[in-house]
C-alpha cells in the first residue's frame, strides 16, 4: 500500500515558532519529495493568553464601560438642565411621589418604571385621590372629599413618570418597554368618559371656555379706562398691568412669553400704501416660549388704534415715559449691546430693569383689573389670548388669519420664510377697515411741534442717525429697530395726551416737563378742535368702505391698465425698431443702386461720340422761337393723355455754344411774341420704327415734320392744323441722314434691326 501524502504546512504566523518532527524508522518519504532534511511543522507558541494580558483586557473594558456610563449622566444632565424650568417643577414632585410609592412597596427592583407599575400607581395615588383645593369649575356646593383630579392631571402624571423610564433608559438602568403604551392610553380614555359624566353631575360651570369666559371689547375698554384712573398712586404698576392686558390682546401672546420680553425684541418699520396716515406697527419677536424651545423666530405685531384708551403702542409709550423720565431708572445705553438687551419691557417695581416679572405679581395684578371693571373669568394671565381670538372672529376675521396672528400650528413657510403679519387681523382688531389703504388716526394729522419732541427721553437725541451700515455708524439692527420705535413713540405720547390728559386730569405722567412747556397747550388744543369735528374719513376711504368690491375693481382694472400700457409700449418700440431696421435697409440699398447707376452714365457720357459735319441749312437758319424749331409728330385721332406737360427730347450737338445760344434766342423770341408753348400728347399707334417710317413720305433734312399733316412745319406755329392728338419733336441736330439709307426704310423689318442704327446715330423717340 502507497504512502498517504501530506499537504505542505502553511507559513507560521509571527508569534509561533517551528519545531521538527523526527519519523519513525521505517517511514518513507513522500513520493515526489526530494528533501532530506527532517520534516516541520508550525505549532503555536501558547494556546490561551496569560494571565497578565487577561487582567488588561479586564480593565479595559471596566474602563470603557465607565466612560459610556458617564458619558450617559453627562448628557443626561444637560439635557435636565436645558429643560424649561416650569417642566422641572411639573415633573420633579410627580416622580418623587413614584419612588415613595414604590419604596413602600418594597419592590424588588426598585423604583425601575414599568407599564404594570405605572397603572398600579394611578389608582392607587393619583386617580382616586380628593383635590387638594377646590376646582374653578366645581359647584360650591359640592364637598371637597367628593372631588376627584381630571383626566388632564393623571395625563400629566404619565408624563412625568414616563420622562423618569427614559433617564433609566438612557443609563442603561432599564431594559422593559415604553409605560406609554395600549393599556395607559386606553386608561386615559376611561377617564375622559368619567369626568364627562362627573362634570354633569357635579353641575359645572357650562359657561366656562366660552364667549362668556372671558371679556369683549366694550369691557376691555372699561378695564383700561379704570387703571388709568388709578395712576395717581402706582402710576407705573397700573400702566404695566395696561400693557400686559393689551399685549395679550392685540398679538395673542402668553403670558410667560409677555413676562420674558426684552426690549431688544421691540421694533417698528413703515407700511407703505397703509392709508393717509403714516403707518408704523409694533412688532415684537420672541425666540422662546411654551411651544418654541429651540430658538424659533416667532413675529406678533399690532397697529395703532384708532381709540387712544385702548391703543398698545400708547400704553407703552406712556409706560416707558413714566419708567425713564420720571423715576430713578436710567434711559439706556445703546453702545454696547450688553448694557441694553436683556432690559425687560415688564418689570416689578424698585427691581433691577434685568430682573424677570413674577408670575404671581402678574395674576394678581391681572386679578385687580377685572375686579375693577367687574369682569369675570377663569383664566387670567392667558385670558388675551383667548379672548382677543375670539373678539377676532366677531369681527369677521378669517381662521387664517387668526391662526397666522396667535401663531397656531405655524407652517414651514411661514416660520422661515414669511413674517407672519396678518395684515387683515393687524387693521381690523385696531378698528381700521380690513381693505389696505384705510389707516387713518384724526389725531396724527398735525404733526407735534419741533420744541416738544426732545424734551421726551432727552437721551435719544444722541441717538439719532447713529445706527446703520454706513461709516461711522454702529451696525446694529436691534437697535435701530428699537430707536426708531422710541422716536415714533415720542409723537404718539403727544398726540394721545391730548385727549387723555382731559379724560384722565390726575394721571401721575402729566407731571413730565414736555406737558408743561408753552408750545404744548397751543398744539394740544388743535388736536381736540380738529377731534371735535365731524369725523369725515378722505374719499379714498370713504370709497373703499362703502363699495370694496368696486374699489378692488378699480385697482385691479389700473393694474391691468398699466400692464397693457407697459406691453404696448415694449411691442410699439419693437415696431419701431424694426421700422428703422427696414428702413435703414432700404435705403443703403437704394443708396448702392444711385451709386451704380450714376457711376455707369458717367462712363457713357465719357465715351467718344462721332460729330458729324454742320448742316448748311443750320448756319443760314434764322433764330425763330422754340416751337418753330421742333419737329412735331402727330397721330390721327389715337392718343391718350398721360401729362400736361411738354415732352421734350434734346439731343447732343457737335457745338454746345451755337446751339444753346440758338435756343436762348429762340426761347426769348417766343416770349416776347407770346406764342404759348403747345401741350403735346403721346400717339399709342406709333409703337415701332416701322411705324414712324411709314407715316414719313418725305423728311427735309434740318426741318421738323408735322406727321399729322404729313407735312413740313411753317415758320409759324399758327399754321399748325387744330385737333392733332400728338406731336412728336426732332431737332435739326437729330437728323439721322438719307432716310433711303437706313435699314427700316429698305427692309421695313421693325424695330429689332433698326435699335443699333438708332442707338449709333443718338435717335430720341418721343412717343
Amino acid at each position: 500500500m502507497a504512502p498517504r501524502k501530506r499537504r505542505a504546512p502553511a507559513p507560521a504566523p509571527a508569534d509561533y515558532q517551528s519545531i521538527t518532527v523526527a519519523l519513525s524508522p521505517g517511514t518513507e518519504q513522500p513520493s515526489g519529495s526530494h528533501q532530506k532534511e527532517p520534516l516541520t511543522a508550525a505549532a503555536p507558541a501558547r494556546l490561551w493568553p496569560s494571565a497578565a494580558e487577561r487582567g488588561q483586557h479586564v480593565d479595559r473594558a471596566i474602563v470603557n464601560n465607565a466612560e459610556l456610563h458617564a458619558n450617559s449622566q453627562n448628557i443626561l444632565t444637560m439635557i435636565r438642565a436645558a429643560r424649561p424650568k416650569n417642566t422641572t417643577s411639573a415633573y420633579e414632585p410627580k416622580q418623587e411621589e413614584f419612588r415613595r410609592f414604590c419604596k413602600r412597596k418594597q419592590y424588588q427592583d426598585g423604583e425601575t418604571v414599568r407599564e404594570d407599575k405605572l397603572l398600579l400607581f394611578l389608582v392607587e395615588e393619583v386617580v382616586h385621590r380628593p383635590l387638594r383645593s377646590r376646582s374653578r369649575k366645581a359647584a360650591e356646593d359640592i364637598p371637597l372629599s367628593e372631588t376627584r383630579l381630571s383626566w388632564r392631571s393623571v395625563r400629566s402624571y404619565i408624563t412625568a413618570i414616563t420622562d423618569l423610564y427614559r433617564a433609566q433608559k438612557a443609563l442603561g438602568m432599564n431594559t422593559y418597554p415604553s409605560p406609554r403604551e395600549d393599556n395607559a392610553r386606553e386608561y386615559i380614555k376611561s377617564l375622559q368618559r368619567r369626568d364627562a359624566e362627573q362634570q354633569k353631575a357635579n353641575y359645572a360651570d357650562k359657561g366656562r371656555d366660552t364667549l362668556l369666559d372671558g371679556y369683549s371689547e366694550e369691557d376691555l375698554k372699561r378695564i383700561a379706562g379704570e387703571l388709568w384712573g388709578r395712576t395717581a398712586q402706582s402710576a407705573e404698576c397700573h400702566l404695566r398691568t395696561l400693557v400686559d392686558l393689551l399685549l395679550g390682546h392685540y398679538m395673542l401672546t402668553r403670558g410667560g412669553d409677555r413676562r420674558a420680553l426684552e426690549i431688544s425684541d421691540l421694533f417698528t418699520f413703515e407700511f407703505a400704501g397703509e392709508g393717509p396716515t403714516r403707518c408704523m406697527p409694533l412688532i415684537i419677536t420672541t425666540r422662546a416660549g411654551k411651544q418654541n424651545q429651540h430658538g424659533r423666530l416667532e413675529t406678533a405685531s399690532a397697529l395703532r388704534s384708532r381709540d387712544p384708551l385702548i391703543c398698545v403702542l400708547g400704553a407703552i409709550a406712556f409706560y416707558l415715559l413714566f419708567r425713564w423720565d420720571l423715576t430713578n431708572e436710567p434711559f439706556p445705553e445703546f453702545e454696547n449691546r450688553a448694557q441694553w438687551y436683556d432690559i425687560r419691557l415688564l418689570k416689578s417695581t424698585d427691581a433691577s430693569p434685568t430682573s424677570e416679572f413674577a408670575y404671581n405679581s402678574q395674576r394678581d395684578w391681572v386679578i385687580k383689573a377685572f375686579a375693577y371693571a367687574g369682569i369675570q373669568s377663569i383664566k387670567k394671565t392667558h385670558v388675551g389670548r383667548s379672548s382677543g381670538a375670539k373678539t377676532a372672529e366677531l369681527k369677521g376675521i378669517s381662521e387664517a388669519q387668526i391662526q397666522r396672528a396667535g401663531r397656531w400650528n405655524q407652517e414651514q413657510m411661514v416660520g422661515c420664510y414669511l413674517n407672519s403679519l396678518s395684515r387683515k387681523f393687524m387693521r381690523t382688531m385696531a378698528g381700521h377697515p380690513a381693505q389696505m389703504g384705510c389707516f387713518e388716526i384724526r389725531r396724527a394729522r398735525i404733526p407735534p411741534p419741533g420744541s416738544l419732541l426732545p424734551l421726551i427721553w432727552p437721551d435719544l437725541n444722541r441717538w439719532a442717525g447713529k445706527f446703520g451700515p454706513g461709516p461711522g455708524q454702529v451696525n446694529d439692527l436691534a437697535a435701530a429697530g428699537f430707536t426708531t420705535l422710541l422716536f415714533y413713540l415720542r409723537e404718539v405720547i403727544l398726540q394721545d395726551s391730548a385727549l387723555l390728559m382731559r379724560q384722565f386730569p390726575d394721571c401721575a405722567v402729566w407731571s413730565h416737563p414736555v406737558f408743561q412747556h408753552k408750545d404744548y397747550a397751543p398744539y394740544a388744543g388743535r388736536v381736540l378742535a380738529l377731534i371735535e369735528e365731524d369725523e369725515r374719513p378722505t374719499e379714498l376711504a370713504i370709497l373703499t368702505q362703502a363699495l370694496p368690491a368696486l374699489t378692488d375693481y378699480l385697482k385691479m382694472a389700473e393694474a391691468r391698465r398699466e400692464a397693457q400700457m407697459t406691453e404696448l409700449s415694449a411691442a410699439l418700440t419693437a415696431e419701431i425698431r424694426t421700422a428703422k431696421e427696414q428702413l435703414a435697409g432700404a435705403y443703403q440699398s437704394s443708396l448702392q443702386t444711385f451709386l451704380t447707376e450714376s457711376v455707369f452714365q458717367l462712363k457713357s457720357a465719357t465715351r467718344p461720340v462721332p460729330v458729324p459735319a454742320p448742316a448748311p441749312a443750320l448756319a443760314s437758319t434764322p433764330l425763330v422761337p422754340l416751337p418753330q424749331r421742333l419737329g412735331e409728330v402727330v397721330a390721327e385721332g389715337e392718343g391718350s393723355v398721360y401729362g400736361s406737360a411738354p415732352l421734350l427730347s434734346v439731343s447732343r450737338s457737335a457745338s454746345p455754344g451755337a446751339a444753346g445760344l440758338a435756343e436762348e434766342h429762340s426761347l426769348e423770341a417766343g416770349a416776347e411774341a407770346g406764342v404759348e408753348p403747345p401741350r403735346y400728347r403721346m400717339s399709342r399707334a406709333v409703337k415701332t420704327v416701322r411705324d414712324l417710317w411709314a407715316r414719313v413720305d418725305r423728311w427735309p433734312p434740318g426741318r421738323p415734320f408735322d406727321y399729322g399733316t404729313r407735312q413740313p412745319v411753317g415758320e409759324s406755329m399758327a399754321s399748325r392744323p387744330s385737333g392733332r392728338s400728338a406731336v412728336v419733336f426732332l431737332t435739326a441736330r437729330s437728323h439721322p441722314g438719307d432716310p433711303a439709307s437706313c435699314p427700316v426704310a429698305a427692309n421695313k423689318r421693325g424695330i429689332g434691326h433698326a435699335s443699333p442704327y438708332i442707338d449709333s446715330n443718338s435717335w430720341p423717340l418721343g412717343s
